[in-house]
């Protein structure tokens, strides 16, 4: 069997670096300069006869609407290609909203401790709230209608508590805002405060 003649000579694979004749990635980068340089040419050749009867001031205006159409193009096509940059996570409040405001066939009790059991902060509060204006209701304290505003309330009834529990409820309801533990307790004790406010009229929990 022939011996395998072919050994790695790394001192002429030192010399072919050292010699430029071998340096065909320089000649690659060059030919790439080139012809980004020819495209510019051409590009600024035809811009100048485009624009030859105009005022350089004008030159100046229609270079940076240009721009800005270019841009506009850009992130148009990043839209259409990658839509979800664009869009806020609002999958949260669309479900909620999507949820019917009413204090009518809700068993507030068992709702209550259900979303607090799972940390759901938002619908504890929402419900406090809800069985709030039930209870209010219930007492003729307010006239409850289905599209009354929650502010609305706070006209018919001038209470410090009611109005602390519907800025809070506005604030987490349609605001955006990240309820926490913190603002259910803060819900329920306004909502004993504000039934202590009337202890001569109809009060009591959840209904």
């Amino acid at each position: 069997m022939t011996a395998d003649t072919l050994t790695y000579n790394a001192r002429q694979i030192a010399e072919w670096h050292e010699s430029g004749d071998y340096e065909y990635n320089n000649e690659l980068v060059g030919l790439q300069q080139n012809l980004l340089e020819w495209l510019m040419n051409i590009i600024n050749r035809f811009l100048d006869k485009l624009f030859s009867g105009v005022s350089y001031e004008t030159k100046v205006a229609l270079y940076i609407i240009g721009s800005v159409a270019i841009l506009l193009l850009v992130l148009w096509l990043i839209y259409k290609v990658k839509p979800n940059l664009f869009r806020r996570d609002e999958k949260t409040t669309f479900d909620y909203r999507e949820v019917e405001d009413t204090i009518y066939g809700i068993d507030f009790a068992k709702d209550i401790s259900a979303a607090k059991e799972r940390g759901d902060w938002f619908e504890t509060v929402r419900l406090v709230y809800l069985a709030t204006l039930k209870n209010l209701s219930d007492t003729g304290r307010i006239v409850w209608q289905p599209w009354k505003t929650p502010l609305q309330y706070t006209y018919e009834m001038n209470d410090e508590f009611l109005g602390k529990m519907t800025m809070l409820f506005v604030k987490i309801r349609y605001g955006k805002y990240d309820a926490g533990e913190d603002d259910v307790r803060n819900m329920e004790k306004w909502q004993q405060l504000l039934k202590s406010a009337d202890t001569g009229k109809k009060g009591g929990g959840y209904e």
